[in-house]
């Protein structure tokens, strides 16, 4: 009967033979499969998938350049939090975490002891911060609490120390781990693996600073992490501003850091848009056309109808009359271009982070549990396009945009080049920006003019040669007018 009923479903129709096969199925299979599915780890998407974590590099992004990913990945003086912890070449900056304790509880054994006993009574929700449950379950409650507690100490007493506090020990980080320790340090607490729960950042500075200090604690090192950066800018740290954090705040401090990056500045009154021209591009929906580039190179991108984006390079742009300027103002996703009559300009951030520094917060961008803006990942597409060649390098330190700290512009090149986009790119962060750029260069008059000014007149000498040249030209001509037409027969 079962076989009848369900040929008669095919002739029927498909939804009765729909229902037929829903009964035919075994209720023996059917707890089978359950058993099946329940014994499958989907944890990681059931339960944590809304919430941001703490993770690692996922081994497929590893295994493209397993050299590179140790190089960009991996810290090199400390480790912070349980996946590169007990590694033997940190040893010593380990070691070294004891005297950041020291220097944080004043060498009170009891403060040492109230410090511990707060963060092990968060101990449950700093397990629930790492994505990778298996290697924090190797360390109990106790085990993870002193780790938090070394680990956020040393992070304190580096920013307490770098913003000159009273009581710094700067000989002491000399005398143990060397003076080039401060470069490594603010390399390796950048690293996305290499992070802790913020929270217990901000719980040790509570306790240990008064109110006003304590405020403003982390705002001063987030406003001038950067030697280059509070130098270049002049960035009041006294007075530093943060992004609210209220609705969403940070997982760590790499996002804590991006944030301050990538925070817009407050928007110009309307008459002051108007009179620049600016167009400063849009990046709350930068995370809606995502696409995955072709593996064979390509030169054009669509960015409107009717209208393909040339990857040009900084030294093309100049040779069409877009010059590059520099403005401090800018976030990575406020590039902005200013047309003109003739010349136009192209505004660029001050590139002062390290490839290091932008490669975690990249893989931060596009990782799972991340944020939801690729701000950094399309500026840093963008900063590929434009430099092709040591002259664009050349091109951009001369205009203030990069800081170049290798001498080489050749390494500065292939630096740049090497920066791992996990090749995304985003199409609407600077859609406005590169449409004018291409609207800009498919002007014949204005990339003739540019094109006269800066391969035709190079040097003063060649611009009065030229101005010579023209007013020998116009001279000859009224001679030659005046010759063949004599003032007094014109008079007759």
């Amino acid at each position: 009967m079962k076989k009848h009923s369900s040929s008669n479903s095919d002739v029927n129709g498909g939804g009765s033979r729909r229902e037929d096969f829903e009964v035919a199925v075994d209720v023996a299979t059917l707890q089978d499969l359950s058993e099946l599915l329940h014994s499958q780890p989907k944890k990681l998407y059931s339960e944590s998938r809304h919430r941001r974590q703490i993770q690692k590099i996922p081994p497929h992004i590893r295994s493209r350049n397993i050299r590179r990913s140790q190089q960009v990945y991996d810290p090199v003086l400390v480790s912070i939090g349980p996946y590169h912890h007990g590694k033997p070449g940190l040893r010593r900056a380990e070691e070294f975490k004891h005297l950041c304790l020291d220097c944080c509880a004043g060498g009170d054994d009891k403060k040492k002891a109230f410090f511990y006993s707060k963060i092990l009574e968060k101990a449950s929700a700093i397990r629930d911060c790492y994505a990778e449950a298996e290697i924090v379950e190797k360390y109990d409650d106790k085990s993870l609490a002193l780790m938090m507690l070394l680990d956020a100490s040393i992070i304190i007493d580096f920013i307490h120390n770098y913003l000159g506090m009273k009581g710094n020990n700067f000989l002491d980080w000399r005398r143990c781990l060397g003076a080039g320790s401060w470069p490594l340090m603010i390399r390796d607490i950048m690293l996305m693996e290499n992070q802790i729960p913020l929270q217990v950042l901000k719980l040790l500075i509570a306790m240990q600073y008064e109110e006003g200090e304590a405020a403003s604690f982390l705002p001063r090192f987030f406003a001038g992490f950067l030697t280059c950066k509070t130098r270049l800018v002049g960035v009041d740290l006294k007075n530093a501003e943060i992004p609210d954090e209220i609705e969403d705040p940070s997982i760590h401090l790499l996002e804590a850091v991006r944030k301050v990056i990538v925070k817009k500045k407050k928007k110009k009154k309307k008459n002051e848009i108007e009179e620049q021209h600016t167009l400063t591009s849009e990046y709350s929906l930068v995370n809606k056309n995502v696409f995955m580039l072709s593996k064979f190179p390509m030169r054009e991108e669509t960015v409107d109808a009717g209208i393909s984006y040339m990857h040009r390079s900084v030294m093309d742009l100049k040779a069409k009359g877009i010059r590059i300027r520099s403005d401090p103002d800018l976030s990575p996703g406020e590039i902005t271009f200013v047309p003109g009559v003739c010349f136009s300009e192209l505004h660029l951030p001050i590139q002062y982070l390290t490839p290091v520094v932008v490669e975690n917060m990249i893989a931060f961008e596009v990782l799972p549990h991340g944020c939801s803006s690729l701000v950094v990942l399309s500026y840093a597409i963008f900063m590929k396009s434009l430099v092709q060649s040591p002259q664009d390098v050349k091109e951009l330190q001369a205009n203030g945009v990069m800081l170049n700290r290798f001498g080489n512009l050749e390494n500065v090149v292939q630096m740049i080049k090497e920066v791992d986009t996990f090749g995304l790119h985003d199409q609407d962060i600077f859609k406005d920006v590169k449409r004018r750029i291409e609207e800009h260069c498919r002007s014949k008059a204005r990339t003739w003019l540019a094109d006269l000014i800066y391969s035709r007149v190079r040097t003063p000498w060649t611009a009065i040669a030229l101005f010579a040249g023209v007013l020998l030209l116009c001279l000859t001509f009224v001679q030659t007018f005046f010759t063949i037409w004599p003032t007094n027969q014109r008079a007759l």
